[in-house]
């Protein structure tokens, strides 16, 4: 059985990508911080002929990844697919001048540090994979182009601590890549572009099913697909400048 791991799957987009691995047979295990929520999606998607299992995984918080990493182990040998979904926007519209030191902390610590730790402990289970593949959920906001391209649709927007700390999640991406090339698991980056979820809004461009398709897509790679690449859903599933 193939299986994946996707972090934040109680909703949105970590629930959609959870749902459309699972319609192409995946072993589904949702990450979730609370086990009452988890418990909701997993009925969700069982009502949609989909089976899945709930880890409490909380990814702020070191103890609380150690402890699923443990109970993952105890029911499964290996795993093929981690998506590290888990993240936070907390400062929509800041100016980096204004924005308070606590909250760029816990941007840092979900979209970072939080996909760092749990790629580290889960990366020995995915090491006993065929074809592991590691998706991190990046943003175009993350992209330094986008940054600093003033004709771009992303240059204005102000989240300094998300956009940083989206930005180093595709360090992340690449210097795993480069560590685990000729290993058989890939690394890439995947954006959602905005997307219709609490985070996105109503009146975003993309359906939450658009936006799942670039992070399905990079979690069922072929063995000569790409590895330490960053992909948008804005782009139609397409390579985004760094």
């Amino acid at each position: 059985m193939t299986t994946a791991l996707i972090t934040g799957a109680n909703r949105g987009l970590g629930l959609e990508i959870s749902r459309q691995l699972g319609k192409r047979g995946y072993d589904v295990v949702l990450g979730c911080r609370d086990a009452g929520k988890g418990a909701q999606a997993q009925a969700q998607l069982a009502a949609e002929g989909i089976n899945a299992d709930v880890l409490v995984i909380d990814v702020g918080d070191p103890v609380s990844i150690a402890a699923a990493c443990e109970t993952f182990s105890a029911a499964h040998d290996h795993l093929d697919v981690l998506v590290n979904n888990a993240g936070v926007l907390n400062d929509y519209g800041e100016l980096a001048s204004e924005l308070a030191t606590a909250r760029l902390r816990a941007s840092f610590e979900t979209n970072f540090f939080g996909a760092f730790e749990t790629t580290q402990r889960f990366l020995p289970l995915l090491r006993k994979s065929t074809a592991g593949r590691i998706v991190n959920m990046s943003s175009d906001l993350g992209s330094l182009h986008a940054m600093s391209d003033p004709a771009g649709a992303q240059y204005d927007v102000d989240a300094p601590g998300y956009r940083a700390s989206k930005c180093a999640l595709n360090v992340l991406t690449l210097l795993f890549a480069k560590e685990l090339a000729g290993t058989g698991i890939k690394v890439n980056s995947a954006s959602p572009g905005v997307s219709r979820t609490d985070m996105g809004g109503a009146d975003a461009p993309l359906s939450v099913e658009q936006g799942a398709a670039t992070a399905v897509w990079l979690a069922t790679l072929d063995d000569d697909g790409p590895s330490g690449e960053f992909f948008s859903a804005t782009l139609d599933g397409q390579r985004h400048p760094w």
